[in-house]
């Protein structure tokens, strides 16, 4: 039986456009390493089991493609895996408001570990906050 898929009020991300320096002010490496200390935060989270059983490496690459792009650098995870249509992808993952939690906190933690201008990681965590939110398909 196929499970029903939670759909969460308000529908998609109604967050501010992201500020379109973002990757001029980080960069392509700061990003990475971002993504990089999120995966290590993942490896020993409540939510790892979401993960590939083997080696996150992959996941990692995804999500830091992703970032690059989302925060105004080049469009690697389009041309690489094609539309995001991120909230379909994650359907096979039973996602609910806990596991959303300790993906935040997992992000949160990876933002403060890394030197960058307040705002800068104010808006990104607020673009998380919004997305993350989408992401959720179980209640």
């Amino acid at each position: 039986m196929e499970r029903e898929i939670y759909v969460p009020p308000g529908g998609p991300p109604q967050h501010p456009p992201l500020n379109p320096n973002l990757f001029k002010n980080l960069g392509e490496e700061k990003i990475r390493r971002i993504t990089a200390i999120f995966y290590k935060e993942i490896a020993e989270s409540p939510i790892r089991s979401m993960y590939p059983d083997d080696d996150l490496k992959l996941s990692e690459e995804k999500l830091a493609d992703f970032m690059v792009q989302v925060l105004g650098g080049p469009a690697y995870y389009v041309r690489k895996y094609g539309p995001p249509r991120m909230r379909a992808r994650h359907f096979p993952f039973e996602i609910d408001e806990k596991a959303r939690r300790v993906w935040l906190s997992s992000f949160k933690k990876a933002l403060d570990s890394v030197e960058m201008d307040d705002t800068d990681r104010k808006d990104i965590f607020a673009f998380l906050t919004s997305f993350s939110a989408w992401m959720v398909n179980k209640a």
